[in-house]
């Protein structure tokens, strides 16, 4: 949710029925990975003059820039690295392969103007970008940055990705930068280490994973139970919307949330809507992270992120074409979960608008996965379960239904709401929630968020938290000045990503 509008709720006299349920946590097992150290030729970039290079056997270059062209910029060093990152794919009769460009000033002056540079091997097609204005001639890419996006503070990071599109699988030659302070060309090539977000395989043992303990889910009455019909709660964290913040679909970001955060299942958040970032080339980006959800034995929701549009009918075609290329991909995997309307909100109704939309993508998703789990978002942005549960969808099976809170703004009014579905038998599944407002920003509320969390784990609920990002809003899990994609401490992280932490840790 990318909270600009919300909620206005009236309270419900609604008595909370008793019953608490005992439901094991799925367990987060933290194994030490024997990783061999991955060294690559790497070269390292000084200075001003340029020099013919040999691709690199590699898929990544890193670049040190020292832009020494102006005297008075002479303690400027720019870190220029560039890696293809996942596996390339086809479209038509172009090879698609995603694209990291990534920028690091380590130095104590500002660099208030940069260009990027990457060379290929083999000659650029054509590409598809997020920000920043994009040219490409013959086998270079340059990247000239938007006005709000030129500026890079001491320490800061900026990662740039983007789709290239060319006639055969491509490898970097060289990436580097012009600055405000001169050009930053390819000096005496360096052997260094790989950067530490280089993919290493990984030798755990799967069987220890949340996947390789409980295997394929199903829902049994209210819950969710494991392979053994034994009752678990999924806990997650939610990335922002993926065209906005695709830097963290990121498998070693996955690693520290599973590992660090008590975290067992990653929601991908695909805004519906083209104003918010929607376009077919972000299939690839929810492709990534279900296959790193499922190298490392994590659940995942794939989530048709309705806000904006408020109709899931509004962009009906381009849900059905995209459910269709998922459930194709995905219909063997045990660990895939399919969110199909995130926030139904605009006045939408669910017997005129939600249940006819869900009532066909269900068919339309059974016709390739017959079990998978599906979510069904709820009207009034996925608060009203209760009269949801009057009148649920009948004739499927593994079918659950959303519910969002932010606990600064939703407290117990809207527990009773869920109450009342929980006690009328409707499988719910909080596949959004923050604790601050439900705008996203504002207060904090820690203590109701804790009992949100006691309510829903003394009732088997699962629940996924908001957001896995840095932006600047109260609900973010990452501080806005850190560009960590991976590794955090707790020092990185927002006041929520602690209590997150803190809350996911322990039982």
């Amino acid at each position: 949710m990318d909270k600009g509008v919300k909620y206005a709720l009236g309270a419900l006299g609604i008595f909370i029925a008793g019953g608490i349920f005992a439901t094991a946590i799925i367990s987060v097992f933290r194994t030490q990975d024997t990783q061999a150290t991955l060294k690559e030729d790497v070269y390292r970039y000084a200075g001003v003059t340029e020099a013919a290079t040999e691709p690199q056997s590699g898929t990544e270059v890193q670049a040190q820039a020292e832009t020494a062209a102006q005297p008075t910029a002479s303690d400027q060093k720019l870190y220029v690295t560039a890696r293809v990152s996942g596996n390339p794919w086809s479209e038509g009769s172009a090879t698609v392969q995603e694209i990291e460009y990534t920028l690091t000033n380590d130095s104590a002056s500002e660099i208030t103007d940069w260009t990027g540079i990457i060379d290929f091997d083999t000659e650029v097609k054509g590409l598809n970008s997020w920000n920043d204005t994009f040219k490409y001639e013959g086998k270079r890419v340059t990247i000239i940055p938007v006005e709000w996006n030129k500026s890079i503070k001491p320490g800061e990071t900026k990662k740039i990705n983007f789709h290239l599109k060319t006639g055969a699988p491509a490898n970097i030659v060289t990436a580097k930068a012009d600055t405000s302070a001169g050009e930053a060309g390819l000096a005496q090539p360096k052997p260094v280490e790989s950067p530490k977000d280089a993919v290493i395989p990984s030798t755990e043992d799967p069987s220890n994973t949340p996947v390789g303990q409980h295997g394929k889910l199903s829902v049994s009455g209210t819950k969710i139970v494991d392979k053994n019909g034994t009752p678990v709660i999924l806990q997650g964290v939610s990335t922002h919307g993926i065209a906005w913040f695709p830097q963290y679909v990121d498998k070693e970001g996955f690693k520290t949330l599973r590992d660090t955060m008590g975290v067992n299942t990653i929601r991908l958040a695909l805004y519906s809507s083209a104003n918010e970032g929607y376009s077919t080339a972000m299939h690839q980006k929810v492709i990534d992270g279900v296959g790193y959800a499922k190298e490392l034995g994590m659940y995942v929701i794939i989530d048709w992120h309705i806000l904006a549009n408020g109709n899931p009918n509004t962009d009906k075609e381009n849900a059905k074409a995209f459910f269709t290329e998922m459930t194709g991909k995905f219909k063997d995997y045990d660990n895939v979960i399919y969110e199909i309307c995130n926030e139904p909100n605009g006045g939408v109704t669910w017997e005129n608008d939600i249940k006819p939309y869900a009532n066909e993508m269900i068919s339309l998703i059974r016709q390739q996965d017959d079990d998978a789990i599906i979510i069904v978002g709820t009207p009034t942005w996925s608060q009203d379960v209760d009269i949801v549960s009057k009148s649920p969808i009948t004739g499927q099976k593994n079918i659950m239904y959303a519910l969002h809170f932010y606990s600064a703004t939703h407290r117990q009014d809207l527990r009773n709401k869920l109450a009342t579905a929980i006690n009328a038998g409707l499988p719910v599944f909080v596949t959004e929630f923050g604790i601050s407002e439900a705008s996203g920003s504002g207060g904090i509320d820690e203590n109701e968020g804790t009992n949100w969390i006691n309510y829903l784990r003394q009732n088997g609920i699962s629940y996924v938290c908001w957001n896995l990002s840095n932006k600047d809003e109260a609900c973010a899990l990452i501080r806005s000045g850190v560009n960590k994609t991976s590794g955090w401490t707790d020092d990185d992280l927002t006041q929520e990503g602690k209590w997150l932490k803190k809350t996911y840790t322990t039982k």
